[in-house]
């Protein structure tokens, strides 16, 4: 059976591994990331991926290609920022492919590479064109169009919005944490997003203003977001969405009230099935896709 390795570069954990083409987990290694110096990173990435190689269950094909899902900006399979790692400029590619000659290497924005995966194996793979949406510490997404990743940026959590105001960007109030800053914003000290929507649950009076304040901008921004892109679907993923029950409906009602007035596809909403093994998920799907 067919094998890829997949390298997920998170900006807390590294995992390195080796996945089978109907996706099981042959073999993992995780440790935290190394930071602020391109050959102490490499050198990590190196060390566990030949560990990984060299114990692999007897019977197992050796990879030949390798997909990796990195937390920052990539463009042509060159790593050009990690920003939460302080990592610039990686030529990984180049490296893993003078160590290792025998393997082919991919790599993508974590995100896109997230995308992917949901678009072409997990919960989105019966529709042609889906949204992978991230809402957790910061907020990212993508497009797939007819199954293809469509590769820019979409840096979606950097978009801005006016509220009170003031000009904010988009995760800074809506991600996990911009949860805490916008209640902080209208005056309540809410520790984390899992308070705040236990809160929610509870029908803290205070706290479900700002609950109707959230989920109408995190409205308006899917809306406008199905305005251009039209989706036959919007995959949601991330740590807020362990409380999707909570506001999944709400968000629905809203999405689709703001896109009435328009000939515009009603919006459909699933949850990503691939979950904390997004990264290493995706980094797998660019590379079962390649040609190699």
């Amino acid at each position: 059976m067919k094998t890829v390795v997949s390298i997920d570069i998170g900006g807390t954990n590294l995992r390195v591994g080796v996945v089978d083409e109907k996706l099981n987990i042959i073999n993992v290694l995780r440790e935290p990331t190394t930071k602020d110096d391109n050959s102490l990173l490499y050198n990590q990435i190196k060390r566990m991926l030949s560990e990984v190689l060299n114990t692999l269950p007897e019977g197992t094909s050796l990879p030949k290609t390798c997909g990796v899902s990195a937390c920052g900006l990539v463009s042509n399979n060159h790593i050009d920022n990690l920003v939460n790692l302080h990592i610039l400029d990686f030529d990984l590619k180049g490296l893993l492919e003078n160590d290792f000659p025998f393997l082919k290497v991919y790599i993508a924005n974590d995100a896109n590479c997230a995308a992917f995966s949901e678009a072409t194996l997990g919960s989105a793979k019966n529709y042609s064109t889906s949204f992978f949406m991230t809402v957790s510490t910061g907020i990212g997404g993508c497009l797939v169009y007819n199954q293809e990743l469509i590769d820019l940026p979409f840096e979606i959590g950097h978009m801005t919005i006016s509220y009170k105001g003031k000009f904010h960007e988009v995760e800074r109030l809506l991600s996990g944490n911009g949860i805490v800053n916008l209640c902080s914003i209208n005056g309540l000290k809410i520790s984390n997003a899992g308070e705040f929507f236990k809160k929610v649950k509870d029908k803290d009076n205070e706290v479900l203003k700002v609950y109707d304040e959230w989920i109408k901008q995190l409205g308006l921004l899917i809306a406008n977001l199905q305005m251009m892109f039209a989706t036959d679907c919007f995959v949601l993923s991330g740590g807020v969405m362990k409380s999707a029950d909570i506001f999944t409906a709400d968000l629905k009602e809203i999405v689709n009230a703001f896109l009435a007035p328009y000939s515009i596809k009603k919006i459909n909403f699933v949850q990503a099935e691939f979950g904390q093994d997004a990264g290493l998920m995706g980094g797998a799907s660019i590379a079962l896709a390649s040609k190699d």
